[in-house]
């Protein structure tokens, strides 16, 4: 392998989605359940998720495996999940392609900033992050009022 070779990325990171699960459609088309922002708001503390879901876009600029690794951290920059493999891409380069990456069961133990990290092929690894906050507990609703 060239010097050249190695320089020249296989993979650009282009977005992460946080959700709460990924499923795949019969047609090939990926289901994200749960989408959140970059806040997860949650009534209380501590929280079981059942499972974490990150798609990753990204732009494949050649044919071939490309290695991932991800890695969540709570707000200590304690390790909660880490996922790891390779995605063998044999379609056209140019393309954007979708990393579907399921993790867990996980527990967020406190409010605070919890960070991802998603290294893809030889790159540097990406750093992103999202919120976790506590919100007040739904209202009970209101009994209607009756005519007199």
């Amino acid at each position: 392998m060239t010097d050249e070779s190695r320089s020249s990325p296989s993979v650009l990171f282009e977005a992460l989605v946080l959700c709460d699960d990924i499923r795949f459609e019969n047609n090939g088309k990926l289901l994200l359940i749960g989408v959140y922002s970059d806040m997860v708001q949650v009534f209380k503390l501590p929280l079981q998720l059942r499972s974490l879901g990150l798609a990753v876009r990204a732009k494949a600029l050649a044919r071939g495996r490309i290695a991932f690794n991800v890695t969540a951290t709570d707000p200590q920059g304690n390790s909660l999940l880490e996922a790891s493999g390779e995605m063998n891409y044999e379609g056209e380069p140019g393309r954007t392609i979708w990393l579907p990456i399921v993790m867990g069961p996980t527990l967020l133990t406190t409010e605070g900033q919890y960070g991802i990290r998603i290294a893809l092929g030889d790159l540097p690894p990406i750093h992103e992050s999202f919120l976790v906050k506590k919100t007040p507990g739904p209202e009970a609703p209101a009994a209607p009022a009756r005519p007199n």
